[in-house]
């Protein structure tokens, strides 16, 4: 699948780029975890995918974020995004990320 960055921090994290927020200056093994997280999504070809690889455990969110998706980095950490689908196949075909989440803040 196609992924776009749709937060700078994000991107420069995936890229390798020395970024200044705290949360992730001093946590190499997060950074990690989310390059590797971002690569299986991008190595999918198609959302279903994302349903046998139980560590990600993929889930649509509702509330307040409805409308998004999301996948664990690690226990603590997941990664939310929007998919987009094609028009005419419907099927997903990219995904904008927009951000890591403290899961149990």
């Amino acid at each position: 699948m196609d992924i776009k960055f749709r937060d700078t921090l994000l991107a420069d994290l995936y890229t390798g780029k020395s970024v200044a927020d705290k949360r992730f200056k001093s946590n190499k093994r997060l950074i990690e975890k989310y390059v590797k997280t971002v690569n299986k999504l991008k190595y999918a070809t198609r959302i279903e995918d994302l349903f046998r690889l139980n560590s990600l455990n993929y889930e649509k969110l509702i509330g307040d974020r409805a409308g998004f998706s999301s996948v664990r980095i690690d226990d603590k950490y997941r990664l939310i995004f929007e998919e987009v689908a094609d028009p005419e196949t419907q099927q997903v075909i990219l995904l904008f990320l927009e951000e890591i989440s403290n899961h149990y803040s």
